[in-house]
């Protein structure tokens, strides 16, 4: 079916999908799988790294001992979140690249 819409021609072509026909690939199942191990994986460290912090806090004297002057472990460890999470972050925005170049193949081998 083709419409005028301003100086626009618009062509409305119909197609159904068969979503279940592309969930049961394998190739998105290996998507999902990969995706499943970086998310669990980093969310596991970000948890542990974040969590360390109060537990070495409340029960250790650890990150009471000076680095350089008055400054402690634990203000050291406390800025490293920051660089911790920015390393995070970077490493999601080129993993999620990657993950929407395999769904964007997903979907060009499926005609879409």
């Amino acid at each position: 079916m083709t419409q005028l819409e301003g100086n626009v021609v618009v062509h409305n072509q119909e197609r159904s999908i068969d979503y279940e026909r592309i969930a049961s690939s394998q190739d998105f199942k290996q998507l999902l799988s990969e995706k499943k191990k970086f998310i669990v994986s980093y969310t596991i460290f970000f948890m542990a790294y974040s969590l360390l912090l109060p537990f070495l806090a409340f029960y250790t004297d650890l990150l009471n001992h000076p680095v350089i002057g008055d400054i402690t472990w634990a203000w050291v460890y406390g800025v490293s979140m920051t660089a911790m999470s920015l390393w995070t972050c970077r490493a999601y925005i080129k993993k999620a690249s990657q993950f929407d170049e395999m769904a964007k193949k997903i979907l060009e081998k499926e005609g879409l």
